[in-house]
């Protein structure tokens, strides 16, 4: 039997559709990249978040054809269909021309006739699932691929650039004046973050006079005036942005932060020993942000609040004074976090392919 992953081959990486999906593809690229002299592409759909990913890394990237069929209509299904046929007669090519020793898929749609086509061609393929509970695509082809890595199982773990696990925390970083506090709306935005955070930081920082408190708030460029004004009246200064390239680089930074509960969002936030509280979206696929949230929250990690709950003002005024308040409390709420995170870096995710078999 040979190892899963080897230097001397090349890699072939694909996965799309959101940012948990690309973003642990594009740094195993890179981390191979470091890694390895042989050649590293990116499968994935034309126009898209892994495309411009890629191109701004200088990843080679080969475009191939995907298409959903759940939820679809009978006229979708057919037309999702005939994409996938069409997109696994392009990734057979590719693979033919390529010959990777290995192909990984993170998730998403678009993995699924690369899939297929290393299959038919003897490619060995391995699957990422970063979630708690696992992606559709990632169900459907599980029984076909060498090895399923499942992020949070022990001996698997979510791929992080080099730079984000940090040591675990020092309670020094707890103890400093002002606070650091920062809430993540969301590249693109999530509105009722956008829209009640403010409103709940103003209340909050009443109850706590003697406390200072940074905050910085991403709130996505279409909600950045709306969630200016709305610090600005309520008297409370804040940093609010658009967009924060780098975000990952903050987390060991702050006090607290707010955030969603997206795989790569949990595992960057627990990796640098960040306590949180998570909003998980109430529409994730199968519930999976909220999930992942829990797996956080029950183990001392961090805080779980439903969308639902940021309606009443007062109560989570009163528990987001509290939190800031306790330091001690804050600093092992981190430190559990920093235990529980299933982040590690993407060259030690790929080097631990090595002791796995091809089958």
């Amino acid at each position: 039997m040979s190892p899963l992953y080897d230097l001397k081959r090349g890699l072939l990486v694909t996965g799309g559709g959101t940012g948990g999906h690309v973003i642990p593809a594009i740094e195993l690229a890179l981390a191979h990249r470091n890694l390895s002299s042989s050649s590293v592409t990116y499968a994935g759909t034309p126009g898209s978040l892994e495309e411009r990913l890629s191109g701004r890394h200088q990843i080679p990237f080969a475009a191939v054809s995907a298409g959903g069929l759940v939820g679809k209509s009978l006229l979708g299904k057919i037309s999702g269909g005939v994409a996938i046929l069409r997109g696994t007669q392009g990734a057979m090519a590719l693979i033919r021309r390529l010959s990777p020793g290995l192909v990984i898929g993170t998730g998403g749609y678009v993995q699924v006739p690369v899939i297929i086509a290393a299959r038919i061609l003897g490619v060995p393929c391995v699957l990422l699932e970063p979630n708690k509970i696992a992606g559709l695509a990632n169900k459907v082809l599980a029984p076909f691929v060498s090895h399923v890595v499942n992020g949070w199982d022990t001996g698997g773990g979510i791929p992080l650039a080099p730079d984000v696990r940090k040591a675990p925390p020092d309670p020094v970083r707890f103890s400093r004046n002002p606070l650091r506090f920062l809430v993540m709306g969301g590249s693109q935005g999530a509105r009722s973050i956008n829209e009640r955070i403010p409103g709940i930081v103003a209340s909050a920082l009443r109850r706590m006079p003697e406390s200072r408190v940074e905050i910085i708030h991403q709130s996505g460029d279409r909600w950045l005036f709306d969630t200016e004004a709305r610090y600005k009246n309520l008297g409370v200064p804040a940093r609010v942005t658009g967009f924060l390239p780098g975000i990952a680089s903050l987390f060991g930074e702050q006090s607290l932060v707010f955030a969603r509960a997206g795989a790569m969002t949990v595992a960057e936030i627990t990796a640098s020993g960040t306590p949180a509280i998570y909003c998980p979206f109430p529409h994730s696929a199968g519930g999976h942000q909220k999930a992942n949230a829990l797996a956080v929250s029950e183990a001392g990690g961090g805080w779980c609040w439903d969308e639902s709950r940021l309606s009443d003002t007062d109560s989570c005024a009163r528990d987001l004074a509290a939190i800031l308040c306790d330091r001690n409390h804050l600093f092992e709420r981190g430190r559990k976090a920093w235990e529980k995170s299933p982040g590690i870096p993407a060259s030690e995710w790929l080097l631990g392919l090595e002791n796995l078999d091809v089958r």
